[in-house]
Order: structure tokens, then sequence, then C-alpha cells
């Protein structure tokens, strides 16, 4: 039978009066109670779960969207118009890249654009496959971005040093304003192009700027840029760029001029067309999928480089963890949505101008009314905003492009006189500025590698010889290889790896810290320097790291001291060392031969 419960009371606890009681009740309740936002599980990331929360991120984060709206718009309306297709597909795309990140980023610093570098694929794969395949080829850099995610393989951007994120943006910082100062002098020439080279070089390009457009127009664009630099040095929290952008709506307005974006574009507006599965040079079968999915994995692996490189960029720029997955998750998901809706491929790019942006909470908010104000700006008023003159927007550009380095970075490497990380700065832009951001990014990081495994190759070791009751350190070597003069003579203490039965002098070789295939060859040539002792003590005790590359090497010279009469012992020993060593041939065989020569750790 059950027995009943019984309540036990605390006589110590004072009684609570029947109105204190009753507020409490209410308490609970209300605390309990869900919020209607919590139903909707991105309404939920979003931090929202009552209406004063709701307020309190649209309030803190309406400048930084709006201002970021001015500021890419630029950029989403080249990328339609230059991809073969038009502005407005551009449009669409940055309304979708915003909408989407502000539900799924996970970076506190990124804002979604169509991919400016992507336009010449998109120009080719209309050549060849016509304009419906455009849709089709981002739908797939989607798909494949997130099959990518499933690996992991994104985690490894958190390797790549800050130095070569920093090449990146300065590379990028030039491009925007090298690609765009066309504007600064009035003229559109690589904005209105399709698919083709216009000069050949840039000293021709920018000959060809000063004979035919117009300087005062240049010192406008200049002076819209000072504004806004100076602005923001005086009181950061204004923003500046919405103050000029109306400033530019003001003058289109009531002092209209042809230098002005409709003159580049025309008319544009918010497009959503479902993807087509024919048209006139397209049509859907196995065989073109096939080869619009092969055309597709370059530019994925593209975009998703592009992708992580700006959330690292974040990342040090604010010092806050970002997460790679959802960051993942986020450019995979865009890229389908924008694909089913007749866009173009999209990727984050680094915030260009930040207001307060502290919290990933805060970026969503700012993203998701970014994409609102492309909604109401562009897509309501656009007759208005494609007034807007060509200097003003030269002068936009020009300071997005001063924005992309992270300027504190430098400070810190002034600070600590690091001249030489400003130079492999200088020379990574350069590179990205030749042959494009993300082939100079993998280069400084190849180059990164192979100086960590320059590193990595000090035999970390130490070398003792045991004199009776005596102990002296013979080498202590961090590098790749010591000199013998630099012996030292000191009392060490090297109690457990000493040998109880063996009375007689013998040295000590410690391996310390990783033994890998990288410092294996030093660690052998440091063995072949040893005195001529007859009995040689090799200890695992502070090894961390052990591959069978190294046991290989460490085997053949291993075995050759064996061939030539001396004698040896292994201390600092485990079962699950013991268990690796057996796959090289010479371990297992002295393992198994030579058993009473093993020494395991605590015995």
């Amino acid at each position: 039978m059950q027995q009943p419960q019984i309540e036990l009371i605390n006589l110590d606890k004072p009684k609570m009066s029947i109105a204190s009681a009753l507020l409490s009740k209410k308490s609970e309740k209300k605390n309990q109670r869900k919020s209607r936002f919590s139903r909707f599980s991105r309404i939920s990331k979003l931090s929202v779960h009552d209406l004063k929360t709701g307020l309190f991120y649209i309030r803190e984060s309406w400048r930084s969207g709006m201002a970021t709206t001015f500021l890419i718009m630029p950029f989403a309306l080249n990328a339609g118009n230059n991809s073969g297709l038009n502005a407005s597909i551009g449009l669409t795309s940055a309304f979708i890249g915003s909408f989407v990140n502000g539900l799924f980023s996970g970076s506190n610093h990124s804002i979604y654009v169509p991919n400016q570098m992507a336009a010449l694929f998109n120009y080719n794969i209309i050549e060849q496959y016509g304009v419906e395949a455009v849709p089709w080829v981002t739908l797939m850099i989607g798909i494949i971005i997130y099959i990518c995610g499933l690996f992991k393989w994104h985690h490894l951007i958190e390797f790549m040093p800050s130095y070569v994120i920093e090449g990146y943006f300065w590379g990028l910082g030039f491009l925007i304003i090298n690609n765009y100062i066309d504007y600064g002098f009035g003229l559109s020439d690589l904005q209105s192009n399709r698919g083709v080279q216009v000069y050949e070089d840039r000293f021709e390009m920018y000959k060809s700027y000063f004979q035919r457009g117009n300087l005062q127009h240049l010192c406008a664009t200049i002076g819209v840029f000072l504004f806004l630099y100076i602005g923001n040095k005086v009181h950061k929290p204004f923003p500046w760029v919405i103050v000029s952008t109306f400033i530019g709506i003001f003058i289109g307005q009531f002092y209209p001029n042809e230098k002005c974006l409709r003159s580049v574009y025309g008319d544009v507006s918010l497009t959503f067309n479902w993807i087509e599965t024919y048209g006139e040079i397209f049509q859907i079968d196995f065989k073109i999928l096939y080869k619009l999915f092969q055309e597709a994995i370059p530019m994925a692996l593209y975009i998703m480089t592009q992708n992580l490189i700006c959330a690292k960029g974040a990342e040090i720029l604010i010092n806050v963890k970002c997460d790679y997955d959802q960051e993942i998750e986020c450019v995979s998901v865009c890229n389908i949505l924008s694909g089913l809706l007749g866009g173009i491929p999209c990727n984050a790019q680094q915030r260009l101008y930040v207001l307060n942006i502290k919290v990933k909470e805060v970026n969503r908010w700012s993203s998701i009314l970014n994409s609102f104000s492309i909604l109401i700006f562009y897509g309501l008023f656009g007759k208005y905003f494609m007034e807007i003159p060509l200097f003003i927007i030269g002068g936009q550009v020009l300071y997005s492009g001063y924005q992309c380095p992270t300027w504190s970075f430098y400070d810190r490497v002034l600070a600590t006189r690091r001249y030489r990380t400003i130079l492999k700065v200088v020379a990574l832009a350069t590179l990205s500025v030749y042959y494009g951001p993300i082939p100079a990014s993998l280069i400084g990081s190849l180059y990164a590698l192979l100086k960590f495994a320059e590193t990595m190759s000090a035999a970390a070791s130490e070398i003792v010889l045991k004199q009776g009751v005596q102990s002296v350190k013979l080498r202590h070597s961090m590098t790749r290889q010591q000199d013998g003069e630099d012996e030292q003579r000191v009392q060490v203490d090297v109690e457990n790896d000493l040998l109880d039965d063996i009375n007689t002098e013998y040295i000590i070789y410690r391996f310390n810290g990783s033994l890998n295939y990288i410092n294996a060859k030093n660690h052998v040539e440091q063995i072949k320097r040893l005195p001529e002792i007859d009995t040689i003590v090799f200890s695992f005790r502070y090894v961390s790291v052990l591959d069978e590359q190294a046991l290989d090497r460490l085997g053949v010279i291993m075995d050759n001291l064996l061939k030539s009469g001396r004698e040896l012992y292994f201390t600092g020993l485990h079962e699950q060392m013991i268990e690796q060593m057996k796959f090289n041939q010479f371990f297992k065989d002295f393992i198994e031969i030579k058993s009473q020569n093993l020494k395991f750790l605590g015995k």
C-alpha cells in the first residue's frame, strides 16, 4: 500500500502573510508563462521574449541596419548588373541575404550581400547555359556548402593567423576602392560592363579617368569621405552614413544631375521569381545539372572560405567568439533560398560601418532591419534613392574601403614593434590585388603552416649523464641542433628514469613534448652525437604526442645502436604508448624480447 506523503514544516522559517503569498504565487505563474515569441524557435534565438526586449534591440540596431543598407547597395546593384542579369536581381539577393543572416548568423559582425567575385562566374554560366541556369547554380552552391559543413572542415579557419586575415582585408579594401573609383570621377565604366575587361591595366584606367572625368566631382567625393571620417572620429554613435545618404537624396531631387545611380542601373525593384526549369537555351536534364554541379563546386568553396575569413575577422575585431557551425548553416540556407527565388550567389562580408554591434543579437537585429531598409528604401521608394549623385556613393565606397582593415590590430603591432608582421600583411595584400583575396589568403595560410612546421621541428630533448650518485646534464635542446660547447654540467633530478640494477655510467635521453614526423629527423641527429657510452636510457616520460612516422625514424637509429653493441632501456612508458609502438617492427621485437629493459610510469 502506498504510504501517504507527509509535508515537513520548517518552524524556523517566518510565516508569510496572505498578501505576500498571493504575490509570490502570481510571480511564479508569470515566470512560468511562455512568451508568445518563444513558440517560434528562430525568434527565440533573437533573444526576444517580450515586447520590451524587442523594442530594445530595435532601438540599439536601427542605425547600423540602415547605414549598412546604404553602404552595401552599390555592391549589390553592381553584382546583379555585371552578372549579365540586372541590378534588381542583386537587390533581391541582398534582401534575402540580410534577412537570412538575421535568423541564422553565427558571427557578430557579418552582413550578407551578393558575391562580387562571382559576377564573371555568373556571366559565363549565362553565356553557356542561359539566364535560367544561374539560380540552379546558386541552389547547388548552398547544398555543397551544407554538405561541406557536415565534415566540420570550416573549423580549420581557427588556425589561420591574424596577419593573413589582415592581408585579406587590406587587399579587399583596395579592390573596393579600385573597382568603384570611377564613381568619384562621375563615370561608371566598371559598373555598366558585363563580362568584359574594359582596361588592360590599372594605370591605363586611372589615366582615362583623369582625362575624361570631372576633377570637381572627385573633390566632392573626397569631401564626402572626410565628412564620414571626421564625423566618426568626433562622435561615432551618430549615423553619419544615413545623413550623407539623405543629403544625396536632397541634392538629387532639387538639383538633378545625370551622374546618378539611375544613369548606371536604371530603375530597380525587388523581384522574386521562382527557379525555372527551362528557357531559350537552358533545358533541365541530368547532363546539364551534372555540369552545373561541377561548375558550382569551386565557387562554393570560394564563398565558404570568404565567409569564414569574414567571421574570423569579426572575431579579431571585437574579441567575441563566433559560431562557425552556425555561420556555415547561414551561408548555405542563404544561397538555397536565393536560388529558389531566382537570385545569385551570396556570402558574408565584414560590416564596413559599425555603431554598437557588440553581441550577436544586436548584429542579427541589425541585419533584419537592414533587409527591411532594402525593402522600404530601394523597393518602395527606389525612384528617390536612385537619384543619389555618384559623388555621394563614391565617398561612401571610399569610406567602406578605408573601414576594411582592422586598425586596432596595427596599434597593437606597432606598440610591440612587430614590424615583420606588417611586411607580411603588405605582401599578402599585394597578392590579393593581383591574384584575388582568396588565393592570397590560401598562400598566406600555406606559409604559416610551413613556418609552424619549422618551429615544430625543434627537437626538444634533455641529455643527462649518470655517473654513480651524481647526475650531470649535458644538453638541454629546444632547437633543431645544439652545439657541444653549450654543455651545462649541473646537478639534475632524474630519479624517475634511473636504473636500479645498473651501477656503471649511462646516458639518459629524454624526449620532451611532441615526438612527430617533423622533429624526428632532428632527434635522430642528436642521438647520433651522444657520447660513446655503452648504456643508453630513452625516456618517454614527457612525450605528449607520438606518431608512427617518428617511430619509424627512431626505430632505424635505435636498431643501429643495438647492432653496435649498445644496451638500450625505455622508461616512462604506459600501455597506450606500448600499443602504438607495436605498429613498428623494431619496437615490437624490442618490447617482446627485452621486456626487462622497459620501465613503466609509476614503477
